[in-house]
């Protein structure tokens, strides 16, 4: 029996054993946004919980809101664990599955060695032996229930004599059978006499302390596993350093920043100018806040920029005897006879207005729905406006004609200024075609700008979204 038990245990041994030199040398690489199956990820202090952040970032002035962004590099991600763990794997010539191989013996040897090791020498040799038709539980049921006491319900409940009896039937057929089963279960019945005895026969913690002392292969094994396991236990700590070291890396040279991209922030807005609604505006926002505090929380210092651009202005264009400085005179102008005006034409306004400045926001938390507090002005650094506005209306008082009479107003209205508009202007009396009378007069009128650039005056509310 003993010997049968040594040469089956060499056996098995060497099928365990031979993997660890066989299986190919160059790391299996299956690096991406998952994690390599085969790999013990808890083993490794550095979790891949960071990466590349973004957040959503809200900028209101009024009632208009920009939308940008909060990016930064946090700790390290899955993509650069799996690249470490690769680049280790290949460093010290491993694989994959030289790994798991390693730590699947070394998890059942941690268990108990020897008790493994009896277990499959004796259920090896018990493994030749097919269980009879009509048995309630197979052999090696049976030798689970004598030796650890182990069994499912099912066994349990089966009767013990009748496996008993079974056992013993099959073994006496296959020793009638003769061949190479017939010797293994003439070995089996020999060394243990009858099957009810086998738990107290064949011990298995006793098998393999015999075993481990009888046999150097068993002694050389035990110290090949324990020199592998350096290695497994090594990848691990070198993975974590690696790791660990990246990620302090990440955090300290990590730029985050609040960019708002003028591509994406083209906003309109209806406002009032000269007093008259309906005019509307486009704005621009753009620039970026950065951080140097290597985390989403901190003081963000930038330039931001905001375009504005008339896009339409008709309402002014088409409406100026309304405006507040000429109403006035037209007032007067029409009080004098009955002048109506008989030409309108001009030019499109032209308003842009280019404004920068530093902004500093201050992010005390990075949890939740963020409000930071906002210091600085967009008109610190640069602040420049280019407007452009001509008119040129006519009014003539036709109610003498019949005495070839007429009374005849040009008015010519530029500006390039948001709060005054000249108008340079002549009023005469045409008898017969004859200038009788003629007055030329110049009139700078003032102006309110109205609504058109509020959003200058507005403190920017910024939103961050940390979800």
């Amino acid at each position: 029996m003993r010997q049968m038990i040594k040469i089956i245990a060499i056996i098995l041994s060497l099928v365990i054993i031979l993997p660890l030199y066989v299986v190919p040398m160059s790391a299996a690489g299956t690096s991406g946004s998952g994690e390599i199956p085969g790999i013990d990820y808890n083993r490794i202090t550095q979790k891949a919980e960071g990466g590349k952040q973004s957040y959503k970032v809200d900028l209101k002035l009024g009632d208009v809101t920009f939308s940008g962004e909060l990016t930064g590099q946090a700790g390290i991600s899955i993509e650069e664990l799996n690249e470490i763990i690769e680049e280790t794997l290949r460093e010290k010539d491993l694989t994959v599955d030289r790994i798991k191989l390693i730590s699947k013996i070394a998890s059942q040897v941690e268990k108990d060695a020897k008790l493994y090791w009896g277990d499959q020498i004796v259920e090896g040799l018990l493994s030749y032996i097919p269980t009879p038709p009509g048995a309630p539980i197979g052999i090696n049921d049976y030798y689970a229930l004598v030796v650890h006491g182990e069994a499912n319900p099912a066994i349990q409940s089966a009767s013990i004599e009748a496996a008993s009896a079974a056992a013993e039937v099959v073994i006496q057929q296959s020793i009638n059978n003769g061949g190479r089963v017939g010797r293994i279960a003439e070995t089996v019945e020999s060394g243990t006499g009858r099957i009810p005895m086998l738990g107290q026969i064949v011990n298995t913690a006793k098998v393999a302390l015999d075993w481990s002392k009888g046999s150097e292969r068993f002694e050389n094994y035990l110290k090949l596993l324990e020199k592998n396991l350096e290695i497994v236990n090594d990848f691990y700590a070198t993975c974590s350093r690696r790791a660990v070291a990246l990620a302090e890396s990440n955090d300290k040279d990590s730029v985050w920043k609040i960019k708002f991209d003028g591509r994406k922030n083209y906003r309109t807005y209806n406002c009032t100018f000269w007093n008259i609604p309906g005019n509307m505006m486009s704005c621009t926002l753009s620039g970026e806040l950065v951080s140097s505090g290597g985390g989403p929380e901190g003081a963000y210092t930038g330039t931001l920029s905001l375009e504005f651009n008339a896009v339409d202005f008709s309402p002014v264009e088409g409406n100026l005897e309304r405006t507040p400085g000429l109403a006035p005179i037209m007032s007067v102008l029409h009080s004098a006879g009955a002048y109506q005006k008989v030409s309108d034409s001009g030019e499109k306004t032209i308003l842009r207005r280019s404004a920068r400045g530093t902004v500093t926001v201050y992010v005390g938390s990075s949890e939740g729905n963020v409000k930071p507090e906002v210091s600085g002005s967009l008109t610190s650094e640069g602040d420049e406006t280019i407007f452009s506005f001509r008119r040129d209306m006519e009014w003539r008082d036709e109610s003498m004609a019949q005495y070839q009479s007429i009374g005849i107003t040009e008015a010519h209205f530029v500006t390039a200024d948001l709060g005054e508009i000249t108008m340079r202007s002549n009023s005469r009396v045409l008898y017969k075609g004859e200038v009788k009378t003629s007055k030329d007069s110049i009139e700078v009128l003032s102006q309110d700008p109205g609504t058109v650039f509020d959003l200058l005056k507005k403190t920017p509310a910024i939103t961050i979204y940390f979800k």
